[in-house]
């Protein structure tokens, strides 16, 4: 048989071959997490209590594993080869209690839901409302928290909107000030539980 030489092919015919080629190729899938604060401080000695941190309530537009992102004040994006390793609540929920761990004296220190017959002496049970941001520019953290006792009676209710700049373009600095962010909330949270003499 003889051979067709791609020289003597249009340019049309060629293009369409190797895109034809290339269909079954895609783009790998970046995995992302957040991560806790390396400059926790010191605890203070002394007794503590138990504390429990939950429930943690995300907004519907963050329940996906892909990262989102704004492009103007009413346009989202998706990252669809830039995801979440776990659903970003949990996320959120396990990184604040390590975050929590260096600045508060809690032990022990429980996610919710708790540990079958046990109670926290405290339970900060926290709402989000905005937890993204803008590639290359910053991200905003948005949430209120309240500080209840054993019994549930409301000790403190503390709000939080929170910025912190990206250090690059892509999506490995988005999570990276995303977990900042985590820090500097937690950092709110302790001050209002130690308000509340948890040490």
């Amino acid at each position: 048989m003889k051979r067709v030489s791609w020289h003597v092919l249009p340019p049309a015919v060629v293009c369409l071959v190797c895109l034809l080629a290339g269909c079954g190729r895609s783009h790998p899938t970046h995995f992302y997490s957040l991560s806790a604060s390396a400059s926790a401080e010191a605890v203070a000695a002394g007794p503590c209590l138990s504390l429990g941190i939950g429930p943690v309530e995300f907004p519907a537009y963050l329940d996906r594993s892909q990262m989102v992102t704004r492009s103007g004040a009413n346009r989202m994006h998706l990252g669809e080869f830039d995801q979440w390793i776990e659903p970003l609540r949990d996320n959120f929920q396990r990184i604040l209690m390590e975050d929590l761990a260096g600045l508060v004296c809690a032990k022990p220190l429980v996610s919710h839901p708790w540990p079958v017959g046990g109670t926290p002496d405290r339970q900060v049970a926290i709402q989000v409302s905005r937890f993204d941001g803008t590639l290359g520019q910053e991200v905003v953290l948005r949430a209120s928290w309240t500080v209840l006792n054993a019994d549930g009676k409301a000790l403190a209710w503390r709000t939080a909107d929170l910025h912190e700049p990206t250090s690059g373009p892509d999506f490995a600095a988005l999570a990276a000030a995303q977990s900042r962010l985590v820090a500097k909330f937690a950092g709110q949270v302790a001050a209002s539980l130690r308000e509340q003499d948890v040490r």
